[in-house]
């Protein structure tokens, strides 16, 4: 028999044994692949924790992939809990009596489930590595830091989140005369008009945080956030 039909037949033999393996044991295909169905869970995850079906991106059928779905309701989604690590379908991992969305993981003052709102990293204190903690950034660069628009419900990733052509920083939200930027650099309350509740509205109030500091002095504002500052004036003159 020549050399060249001995090849044919071996490679056909291991062509034949693969298929017969691949029938015999259909989970093997793919058993390499992270996602099957691309809805942004692992396959692992989806057979060991969400108990959904790692072939099937909307798993109850119900228009919502699986990486979307809730089933605890803790505040994060499966694929969030993933990111964190946390059981998506036990309210409370760690039974510390805090629910999984309220923990916060990094110790940097956003909860889980506002960092995700924010658009930082839950397991990352600083997730952009500028100095600052992720609840003093200011991710969208509207003058607002991140912990200061959660409390008051406004988007940390969106610097006009009433799309009203003005950035929240120089919104009022209050109404008080005082815009919400000046607000959170003396420390009172962009949604209490009287923050230290003495009868006078912050805008007539000097001190209205009540900390000894006259609010318009520079020892009583807030440290800006330096991802968000122009470019530097020197490189502007070099490229003159």
């Amino acid at each position: 028999m020549k050399l060249a039909s001995v090849y044919r037949i071996l490679r056909a033999a291991v062509v034949a044994g693969a298929l017969v393996g691949a029938l015999a044991a259909p989970g093997a295909v793919g058993a390499t692949t992270r996602d099957s169905d691309n809805d942004g869970l692992r396959n692992a995850f989806e057979r060991y924790q969400s108990h959904t079906n790692p072939n099937d991106w909307d798993s109850d059928n119900d228009g919502k992939s699986d990486s979307r779905e809730n089933p605890d309701r803790d505040g994060l989604t499966n694929r969030q809990e993933q990111t964190v690590g946390t059981n998506p379908l036990d309210v409370d991992t760690d039974n510390d009596d805090t629910v999984d969305g309220d923990e916060d993981a990094d110790e940097d003052g956003l909860d889980n489930h506002d960092e995700f709102t924010s658009r930082t990293n839950p397991l990352d204190e600083d997730s952009d590595n500028d100095g600052l903690e992720d609840d003093d950034d200011d991710r969208d660069c509207d003058e607002l830091s991140n912990e200061t628009e959660v409390e008051s419900r406004l988007k940390p990733a969106d610097a006009d989140t009433d799309n009203d052509g003005v950035e929240d920083g120089d919104e009022d939200t209050d109404h008080d005369g005082v815009e919400n930027e000046a607000e959170e650099d003396h420390g009172t309350d962009i949604d209490d008009d009287d923050s230290d509740n003495d009868g006078v509205d912050d805008g007539e109030d000097e001190d209205g945080d009540n900390d000894g500091d006259d609010d318009d002095q520079g020892e009583d504002e807030d440290e800006d956030d330096p991802s968000c500052a122009p470019e530097d004036e020197d490189e502007d003159e070099g490229d003159e």
